[in-house]
């Protein structure tokens, strides 16, 4: 009996016109093959008495309902890939069932293939959740492989498609959770390397995940001490030095402002490309100072100008907005003042963040 595969349904109701021609429902040929696959073992049916359903309703079941005797098959198949095995004893049931149903190798193959492709894939999935490939779970694969009767060709394709789309995945969280520490990228090598998978990214990831292991260096690491080509006070240190630097005035003092209160909120605006104003857009409202070099040590802003030198100690400092080519400092008393740099404007706001709340 195969009631867990297959349910008993009834016959369609003639109506008083077919009955009194005498006719049948050609339909319900399907429904008493269905039935007696749902009431006897397959084994235990025999190809007689699918002919002797034939002569009933004066028809070819192969020629006038070819997809139904395909789906009769499918479903035994299906419950047998229940456990990815198929032992002998189902091979013999499958084959006696492609008998009796008249399929001929070319329907039967097509069909393993479309549901071993759906399987496999399955299985592949599930066999790489953890970023892991091990030698146990490629041998599992490789017997469910010649189990479908998969051809080599899709079984290849499947794996890399899997493989590949699990470190996708994996690198889409990262971007997604904006955050790339070194063991995070130790895991995103060891997922790559037991799957097998080259990490080549378009230009733009690889520009994300570099910024995004600078910006936790920056908010995690000790900041790196640099030479200054200045002079510094006693026992002042930098931190950071930008060149072709522009240093501008507001023109009032206005004291409202977009400041941003931490090093993430900062990070998630430059982490957002076309997000943050350039400074020119507020030309209008700035008074051009001077042009030289920005540094950041541990106590002030400091430029060094063609014709003018400024700073900003830092407990003068109460804000501070970033734009895409450089960042508003925002002071406790008297006009902001606004820096444009050429290159490493993110690198510059992070880092005076940084060195605002001590290092």
């Amino acid at each position: 009996m195969n009631g867990n595969v297959y349910r008993v349904h009834a016959l369609q109701t003639s109506s008083l016109l077919q009955r009194c021609f005498g006719q049948v429902i050609a339909d319900n040929a399907v429904i008493e093959i269905n039935n007696l696959l749902a009431t006897k073992t397959i084994r235990q049916i025999s190809t007689q008495e699918i002919r002797s359903i034939e002569h009933r309703y004066k028809l070819r079941l192969n020629l006038v309902y070819p997809r139904n005797l395909e789906e009769f098959y499918a479903v035994y198949l299906n419950h047998c890939l229940a456990d990815r095995h198929l032992d002998n004893e189902e091979l013999d049931t499958l084959r006696h069932l492609q008998h009796i149903l008249g399929l001929n190798d070319k329907q039967v193959e097509q069909l393993h293939i479309w549901l071993g492709e759906t399987l496999y894939r399955q299985s592949f999935k599930d066999a790489v959740a953890d970023g892991r490939l091990t030698r146990e779970e490629e041998q599992f694969l490789a017997r469910l492989e010649g189990t479908l009767r998969l051809p080599k060709a899709l079984a290849d394709k499947i794996s890399a498609e899997t493989r590949a789309a699990f470190v996708q995945d994996y690198v889409a969280g990262i971007l997604t959770h904006k955050h790339l520490s070194p063991e995070e990228e130790q895991e995103l090598q060891a997922i790559a390397t037991s799957l097998r998978v080259s990490l080549q990214f378009n230009t733009q990831t690889q520009e994300q995940l570099h910024k995004l292991k600078r910006y936790w260096a920056l908010e995690n690491l000790d900041l790196p001490v640099i030479s200054a080509d200045t002079s510094l006070q006693r026992g002042e240190q930098c931190y950071f030095k930008g060149t072709n630097v522009t240093w501008y005035e507001e023109r009032s003092a206005q004291r409202t402002g977009a400041s941003y209160s931490s090093f993430s909120s900062i990070q998630q605006v430059y982490l957002q490309p076309g997000r943050l104003q350039a400074v020119h857009s507020r030309a209008a409202m700035l008074k051009h100072i001077d042009r030289g070099s920005v540094y950041l040590t541990d106590k002030r802003v400091f430029f060094t100008g063609a014709g003018k030198n400024a700073q900003v100690r830092f407990e003068k400092i109460t804000g501070l907005q970033p734009y895409a080519d450089g960042l508003r400092v925002e002071k406790e008393t008297g006009k902001h003042i606004v820096i444009q740099l050429p290159q490493h404007a993110d690198i510059c706001c992070l880092t005076l963040e940084r060195l605002l709340r001590g290092r």
